[in-house]
């Protein structure tokens, strides 16, 4: 119901004070062990964190309402990112369905280009928490290396 929500009425989605609580929500929907409801709560998240009002096309002058929307999602992502990534990374080592690693990618990459200053901070921490048995600290370290490196190659790209 949620998606339809962003799709038709985005007004009342991204406006409304509900809109911190259903990300909350979805976010706990996370660490379910069910995969409809697993796919469903990514589906949210990537359709918010790739909405065109976090990245409007510079050839073209966004809706009015679209500074509005962005500001929800970012206030949201700020507040709750840090448990937020925490839930996608601790599910992709973990109990993700297999064929959730693509969204999970590019929920990451949108959090890696919008977010990418808060990102870096809070990786290590979240890295840490993360089981050896499930992330050798090896593998954990060159993740945290690849990142840094996209991000830091993200924004030059982006103000050259």
């Amino acid at each position: 119901m949620l998606l339809q929500m962003v799709d038709l009425a985005p007004d009342i989605f991204f406006q409304s004070p509900a809109f911190p609580i259903a990300f909350r929500a979805s976010m706990a929907a996370l660490t379910l062990v069910h995969t409809d409801i697993i796919f469903a709560s990514l589906d949210l998240f990537r359709v918010v964190l790739t909405h065109d009002c976090l990245v409007p096309s510079p050839s073209a002058s966004p809706p009015p309402k679209f500074p509005i929307f962005a500001s929800a999602i970012r206030t949201v992502v700020e507040k709750e990112g840090f448990e937020f990534v925490g839930y996608l990374l601790n599910g992709l080592v973990g109990d993700f369905p297999e064929d959730s690693t693509s969204v999970v990618v590019s929920i990451f990459r949108i959090i890696a280009f919008v977010w990418t200053s808060q990102l870096l901070s809070w990786l290590p921490l979240i890295l840490q928490q993360l089981p050896t048995t499930s992330a050798p600290n090896q593998a954990k370290t060159q993740f945290l290396s690849e990142v840094t490196r996209f991000a830091i190659a993200s924004s030059i790209t982006t103000f050259t």
